[in-house]
C-alpha cells in the first residue's frame, strides 16, 4: 500500500553512554554511509554512542566493525633503493624507540629485495616486532607488528645508501574513530538509502557498556585521546 502524503515522527530514548562532561572533545559532524548500520533494531537507525571510523579512500564514515572501515596503520620504513650487491654483509639496525636497536647482519650473499627480505625475517627476535617485505615501488620495507600511533620506527644500516646517513623514521597511525553524539537515519521514507549527518565526539567519559560496535583497537583510540571509560 502506497504511503500517504502527511507528516511523519520518529522518536528516539535518550542513551546514556556519557557519564559525565570530562574529557569531553566533541569533533567536528560526520557523514554515515548509507551501509552503515546499528546492531539494534531498526538496523538504519544509527543511534547516539556509536562508534563509527573513516571508510578507507573516502571522508565518509561508516559503523566500526564495517569491514570497508580504516585500521590503524603500522609504522613502516622502506628503503631508498632497491636492495643490490652491496647490501651484502651490511648492518641493519631496527629500532622501536632510541638505543633499543635491534641488529641484524645480512649474509654476504644477499644481492636484491629477496634475499634481503628473507634474512631480516629470518633474524633472531625480528619477526616477533617486525615485518619485512616489498613496498610497491620495489625497495625492502620494515613496519612493526603493532599498529596505532603509539608505534615508532627507525632503521639504520651500515650502508648509507639503503636507509639515508641518518637512517629514516617513521610512527604509525590512528584509524579516525568517533563516537556519535546524534541520532541519524540512512534510510527515508520510501526506502531509499541516504547519507545521515550527525554530530561526533572524538573523546569523552564513557560508559563502556552502552557504546554500540566498540571495538578493542578503537578503545585504545579514545584512551589515546584522553578518554575515560566506566
Amino acid at each position: 500500500m502506497a504511503l500517504l502524503p502527511g507528516l511523519y515522527t520518529q522518536e528516539f530514548t535518550p542513551r546514556r553512554f556519557r557519564v559525565d562532561e570530562q574529557a569531553l572533545v566533541r569533533g567536528k559532524a560526520v557523514v554515515l554511509e548509507p551501509d552503515t548500520q546499528s546492531p539494534l533494531a531498526p538496523a538504519h537507525w544509527i543511534p547516539e554512542g556509536t562508534v563509527v571510523v573513516r571508510r578507507r579512500g573516502s571522508e565518509r564514515f561508516v559503523h566500526a566493525t564495517h569491514p570497508a572501515g580504516e585500521r590503524n596503520r603500522p609504522a613502516s620504513v622502506s628503503a631508498l633503493a632497491p636492495a643490490d650487491a652491496a647490501w651484502g654483509g651490511s648492518l641493519v639496525t631496527v629500532s622501536l624507540a632510541d638505543g633499543l636497536g635491534l641488529p641484524v647482519r645480512l649474509p654476504p650473499g644477499v644481492a636484491d629485495n629477496a634475499a634481503a627480505i628473507d634474512a631480516l625475517n629470518q633474524a633472531p627476535g625480528f619477526a616477533a616486532l617486525f615485518l619485512a617485505d616489498e613496498d610497491a615501488a620495489g625497495r625492502v620495507r620494515i613496519r612493526t607488528r603493532k599498529a596505532g600511533a603509539g608505534e615508532v620506527l627507525h632503521v639504520r644500516s651500515s650502508l648509507d645508501a639503503a636507509f639515508g646517513p641518518e637512517g629514516t623514521a617513521a610512527h604509525g597511525l590512528d584509524a579516525d574513530y568517533r563516537v556519535t553524539d546524534g541520532w541519524g537515519d540512512v534510510l527515508e521514507l520510501p526506502g531509499r538509502p541516504i547519507h545521515a549527518v550527525v554530530p561526533s565526539l572524538l573523546a569523552g567519559h564513557f560508559e563502556e557498556r552502552e557504546l554500540i560496535h566498540l571495538t578493542p583497537e578503537a578503545r585504545v583510540v579514545f584512551a589515546r585521546r584522553g578518554s575515560i571509560f566506566r
